[in-house]
């Protein structure tokens, strides 16, 4: 055993460390995951821990590679809609919102100046062609402009019905909010979906869909273990309810305020391994198992 994995103090019990990542802003920022993480990651799983991201993002190339890149077991996607086991590669859970539905957001949007972007497991949409951060945005889901070129279709009335929707505004600011506001006033007259502002876009899926929601389901029909064992971090207003799910809550530092008022602990930002140092913190406070070189004044032969 290598001297950073060796183990310290008696592993108290039997119990299963299973961990819920979200991904921008927590497992990586601009794409890249740091060494430290991935190393702490995989002293996790070597422990017999589960992890699993829960993100925003749809099941698409950006997600599926990321969840290789750190050898994840599920994959919670968008927001909480969509279940994938990657080791068993299949879709296990979805919640869709009806085709009714979509057509009748559509209608309200119809003459906003906004991007809309939805999806269901197969296939991806816009409506906006020209909106000024399509590539910026769309490069969450997909790996390159040549991928989101092949995979990214203008909706053009196709029957579907989408896991989740995704409405931006313009630049500026002022503009964007009426645009929200007015829009969210429209939203909510509809049966069975939910709707959230996260800040910089809107966010509709399914009625009482989340990340929390989907968590709760895989504790109930993959773990079967107790929510309080688990632990979730994340840095967003999409991540709210998942933290107040668990018995580990973690906020990233650069995590907005809301987060940082309802999450149990905390730990450093995205660009200083914060996820590696909560994982390493959960371990500890879960099983007492923590890595030899955080301790000082140990034998050097150890």
């Amino acid at each position: 055993m290598e001297n950073n994995d060796s183990l310290i103090f008696k592993v108290t019990n039997d119990k299963k460390p299973i961990i819920f990542s979200d991904v921008d802003g927590t497992l990586y920022n601009d794409f890249n995951i740091l060494d430290e993480t991935k190393k702490d990651i995989s002293f996790a799983q070597k422990n017999n821990a589960d992890f699993n991201i829960c993100t925003g993002n749809p099941i698409f190339e950006r997600m599926l590679n990321v969840s290789s890149e750190v050898n994840a077991n599920y994959l919670i996607a968008s927001s909480g809609s969509q279940i994938y086991d990657l080791k068993q590669k299949k879709i296990i859970k979805t919640w869709p919102m009806s085709f009714d539905n979509l057509k009748k957001i559509l209608d309200f949007i119809k003459n906003e100046d906004v991007q809309m972007l939805f999806w269901d497991n197969d296939n991806y949409y816009f409506i906006n062609d020209n909106y000024y951060r399509n590539n910026e945005i769309i490069l969450h889901h997909f790996l390159n402009v040549d991928s989101i070129k092949k995979n990214a279709k203008k909706y053009n009335n196709e029957k579907i019905m989408p896991l989740k929707i995704e409405i931006y505004g313009q630049k500026d600011l002022l503009k964007r909010k009426e645009v929200n506001e007015r829009l969210l006033g429209r939203l909510k007259t509809l049966d069975n979906i939910s709707v959230f502002s996260v800040g910089s876009h809107l966010e509709i899926l399914f009625k009482n869909v989340t990340k929390a929601s989907a968590i709760n389901w895989m504790t109930n029909n993959i773990y079967f273990c107790s929510i309080n064992d688990i632990m979730a971090i994340g840095d967003g207003n999409n991540d709210l309810d998942m933290l107040k799910l668990v018995g580990f809550s973690y906020a990233m530092a650069n995590a907005n305020q809301e987060v940082l008022n309802i999450a149990k602990f905390f730990t450093s930002a995205v660009e200083q391994n914060g996820l590696g140092e909560a994982i390493i913190d959960y371990l500890y406070r879960l099983k007492n198992i923590t890595r030899k070189y955080m301790l000082h004044n140990f034998n050097e032969k150890d």
